[in-house]
């Protein structure tokens, strides 16, 4: 007899922003970055700061942990599985649009909005 597991891993990493920013020197750099980043407007990418870098790191040495939860059935995707597969069909929609195959665009499409 087999039963369901919904299994999760951990992995240690870290989250590297690098934006631009003019200043008289490192301090008010920091400040000025700082601000943006309490002001949630660190990652708009202007011609005043603009974003370099933007990624996730595995840190050096991280620990990778799983987990089973036994489960009487799946769960839903969280919404961050939705968020992929929203990108995902949103880019297949681009490349059936640029193909021609303007049907399957749409579908594409669709299925990025969330109208099925």
């Amino acid at each position: 007899m087999t039963t369901k597991f919904a299994v999760t891993y951990e992995i240690d990493y870290t989250h590297r922003v690098v934006v631009g920013v003019t200043a008289t020197d490192a301090e008010s750099a920091k400040q000025l970055a700082q601000t943006a980043f309490d002001e949630s407007t660190i990652w708009d990418n202007t011609q005043n700061m603009p974003l370099l870098f933007d990624d996730f790191e595995e840190v050096n040495g991280e620990t990778l942990r799983f987990s089973a939860e036994e489960v009487s059935a799946f769960p839903e995707p969280d919404a961050s599985v939705k968020a992929i597969k929203r990108k995902e069909f949103a880019f297949y929609a681009c490349q059936a649009l640029l193909a021609g195959e303007i049907d399957s665009a749409r579908d594409f499409a669709n299925q990025a909005l969330g109208i099925c």
